[in-house]
């Protein structure tokens, strides 16, 4: 079938500002706001000066018009070479569990650029105004380009050109195991020495990105995923004693459309959990993302139970981890895992204490679920795209993928 792309053009008159540098463009050449690209989006553009803009944070809501989430932009500036711009970032509230939401912005928040849509650092200076909902910057871009974004992108391209590089790995095995809403590849990767009788090695299983804009999840996996494939004599150990499982993209479709939170039909891949029937087709037409993935995490429960497992998230500010395990051995081993992330990476969780135990406070429809119906010891980690106290920074890319390398190591160690 043919994948739907959505895309967003403006092209706006700015003067030439800088007119005396070189490489300013003529003052009657447009200023062009585009979102004509993988995971691109920006809603309403208002031209408030010759180099002033107000833009929109387009947002998403679910299929009953609700829950607006607007922790997403992403767009490329074109014909800007010698132009000193001021942005006006808007429209940043929303809902969540249909209670007003804040905006998830505040004086800390600053997004990213790049000059050439690949390498991204943050801004330096930026003004948050809460009653205005409107953070502000200024930036005067060095080439005649500049991409913006909520955090650095991790596209459903750079995942396929990823798996891509697994092809005829002698320890790697990449599966589909369903379709998105509009006909994308859900991925299941399999790593560990398939010379070993299975039966005699433990399951790890790792999930990401149920919700588009948290891209921060998809580079830890890459760097747990690089790692369990590499020759370090670590991950070769590691291979020898477990089966890795990964889950790396739960909802292309709407990492593809540059959209936030929720599938091509309006759902949420992290709710509805207790709810999807693999037996009906409902929700396999609403939800396929839980469906598929669901059907495999059970798949692999009925042939071999899961040791250990774990669903990775992003918020703004906070970090954590909580299940719904309230069985020991169960329980004591995903504990042993929270003070291993705290001692030994720079996991930072807000409230200093153990693991988040479910007790009711919060939706008891999330992928946690799954251990109540099928006794799988799930986990959900929130790891915060904010400034960590332990780095005393916002967390980079590079810093990330080696996360990821930690994350999947302290998993094996408390499932031993």
């Amino acid at each position: 079938m043919r994948l739907a792309s959505f895309s967003l053009l403006f092209a706006l008159t700015a003067s030439a500002a800088m007119a005396a540098q070189p490489s300013a463009p003529p003052a009657d050449h447009p200023v062009l706001f585009n979102t004509a690209f993988e995971s691109g989006s920006l809603g309403l553009i208002e031209k408030l000066g010759e180099t002033e803009f107000r833009l929109h944070v387009k947002g998403q809501q679910d299929a009953r018009g609700r829950n607006r989430q607007a922790t997403w932009f992403y767009f490329r500036m074109d014909d800007v070479g010698g132009r000193q711009l001021t942005l006006h970032l808007t429209s940043f509230k929303g809902e969540y569990n249909d209670k007003p939401a804040n905006a998830p912005a505040g004086d800390w928040y600053r997004p990213v650029f790049s000059e050439d849509g690949e390498h991204w650092q943050h801004f330096k200076d930026a003004q948050w105004d809460v009653s205005a909902d409107t953070l502000t910057f200024t930036v005067q871009p060095k080439g005649n380009t500049l991409w913006v974004a909520h955090i650095p992108p991790y596209p459903y391209s750079r995942l396929l050109a990823l798996l891509g590089g697994l092809k005829g790995s002698a320890i790697a095995r990449v599966e589909v195991i369903g379709q998105s809403v509009l006909g994308r590849d859900l991925h299941l990767v399999t790593v560990t020495n398939f010379e070993r009788p299975a039966a005699a090695r433990k399951i790890v299983w790792l999930q990401a990105r149920q919700h588009a804009w948290e891209c921060g999840t998809s580079f830890l996996v890459e760097g747990a995923l690089k790692f369990v494939t590499s020759d370090d004599p670590a991950a070769r150990q590691l291979r020898d004693e477990f089966v890795f499982k990964f889950v790396p993209l739960i909802n292309p479709d709407s990492v593809v459309r540059g959209e936030v939170r929720f599938n091509a039909n309006g759902f949420d891949p992290n709710r509805q959990w207790d709810e999807v029937d693999l037996d009906g087709r409902r929700w396999l037409e609403r939800n396929p993302e839980i469906w598929y993935v669901k059907k495999a995490l059970k798949a692999q429960q009925a042939e071999q139970p899961i040791a250990i497992a774990l669903n990775l998230h992003n918020t703004e500010m906070n970090e954590y981890v909580e299940t719904m395990v309230d069985a020991e051995p169960q329980q004591a081993m995903l504990h042993r895992f929270f003070e291993r992330l705290v001692t030994t990476t720079t996991f930072d969780p807000s409230n200093p204490g153990r693991l988040r135990i479910f007790a009711g406070s919060g939706p008891a429809n999330t992928t946690n679920s799954i251990w109540r119906e099928a006794k799988i010891p799930m986990m959900l980690m929130e790891q915060r795209i904010g400034p960590s106290r332990k780095l005393g920074h916002i967390v980079t890319t590079e810093e990330r993928l080696e996360f990821g390398r930690k994350l999947i190591q302290a998993m094996a160690a408390v499932a031993r």
